[in-house]
């Protein structure tokens, strides 16, 4: 289990003065690269041993968003390694020690030499000591499904300033494209403050990529796909209301 502290700036609010999605994700990823460097196993290192951890899926229930000035505390803790893949609670606290996000992410180990899934090393899992599944949120279930209508939503080229340090488009980028989308669509999509988003990361997008948008809806839920021209998905992200809020 790792916490640490934060205050919400003002360049991470949007013009209602809430902590935009965006920077919500950051301070989230944000939590576990903290927690990786403060047991040894930081970016560098596990560059050194030709690693890296990349993220599959995401299951994030947010009850509120942090406001501007709002003192809040951002958690992560590790709890299960199978072969490739790693799971990691998250949250975030106020003040008074009440949830506002609790989220469940699955992460495969990458051979960044060989460029293929490999599994989880002992070294690897020693750092992190006791093993704890801090919030028991339900089993993650990574496939989302599409719904049957899609409608186009744009083309993007990839920018570099989406680019992170594993030379591919980062993972909240892609939802933030998303949720941009959708408020801008012709149906109309309220300001996100509550629910829930889930993720589903299929293929990494590089910069000179571009990022060709579906939308729709499926079972209540608004729904982006984010492909190549020729239709392999990058990212689908689903959003809705969460029905344990």
């Amino acid at each position: 289990m790792y916490e640490f502290q934060e205050r919400v700036r003002y360049s991470e609010t949007d013009e209602r003065g809430r902590m935009t999605l965006l920077s919500v994700l950051n301070a989230l990823q944000d939590c576990s690269t903290f927690h990786l460097k403060d047991v040894g196993l930081s970016v560098e290192e596990l560059r050194k041993q030709g690693r890296s951890w990349l993220l599959s899926a995401w299951d994030i229930r947010i009850l509120r968003l942090p406001e501007l000035y709002e003192s809040i505390t951002i958690g992560t803790s590790p709890h299960s390694f199978h072969g490739i893949l790693a799971h990691r609670n998250f949250w975030i606290k106020d003040s008074r020690e009440c949830f506002l996000l609790r989220a469940e992410s699955e992460w495969f180990s990458l051979d960044t030499e060989r460029m293929r899934p490999a599994r989880v090393k002992a070294e690897v899992l020693t750092p992190f000591g006791e093993m704890r599944d801090v919030l028991h949120l339900p089993e993650l279930v990574r496939r989302i499904l599409l719904p049957d209508q899609l409608h186009d939503g744009g083309s993007f080229p990839v920018m570099r300033q989406q680019i992170d340090s594993n030379h591919h488009v980062n993972n909240a980028q892609y939802i933030a494209l998303s949720l941009e989308l959708l408020q801008d669509s012709p149906e109309g999509f309220p300001a996100f403050s509550r629910g829930r988003i889930r993720a589903e990361y299929q293929k990494a997008a590089r910069f000179g990529d571009l990022l060709c948008a579906r939308y729709g809806e499926r079972d209540g839920k608004r729904i982006v796909s984010i492909q190549n021209p020729e239709g392999e998905v990058f990212c689908n992200v689903e959003i809705g209301e969460d029905p344990e809020a």
